[in-house]
């Protein structure tokens, strides 16, 4: 089982599930299950991320290449989370950090109305 911690970005493969609106391919996503869960999980809750930053809906995230290790700016798509087996996790791309870890929990608050 791959070591994964809250935060970790991972490339994960989505395929062959996508439907109109989610991730269907190969893309990065955020873990955001607690370290605990992780530990011990076949499946982990991650947000996909996406390149394409032009616009931003309230319930994104910007994560800028420079804080989180990625090649690319991206943003958090909370609509499109997920639960993922850890069998689609391909590599670790990189980390989230804590302050933006701290907003990225806002904005999922603010998505799921708790």
């Amino acid at each position: 089982m791959k070591l994964t911690r809250r935060g970790d970005i991972w490339l994960i493969n989505y395929r062959p599930d996508g439907r109109e609106g989610e991730a269907g391919q190969v893309h990065p996503g955020v873990v955001v299950s607690n370290n605990a869960a992780n530990a011990n999980a076949v499946l982990l809750i991650v947000i996909p991320l996406t390149s394409n930053v032009e616009r931003l809906y309230i319930t994104n995230l910007l994560l800028p290449n420079q804080r989180t290790g990625l090649g690319y700016d991206s943003k958090a798509q909370m609509e499109a989370m997920r639960a993922a087996n850890v069998s689609r996790l391909i590599k670790r791309l990189g980390h989230v950090p804590d302050d933006l870890m701290a907003e990225l929990d806002a904005k999922v608050r603010m998505h799921l109305g708790v």
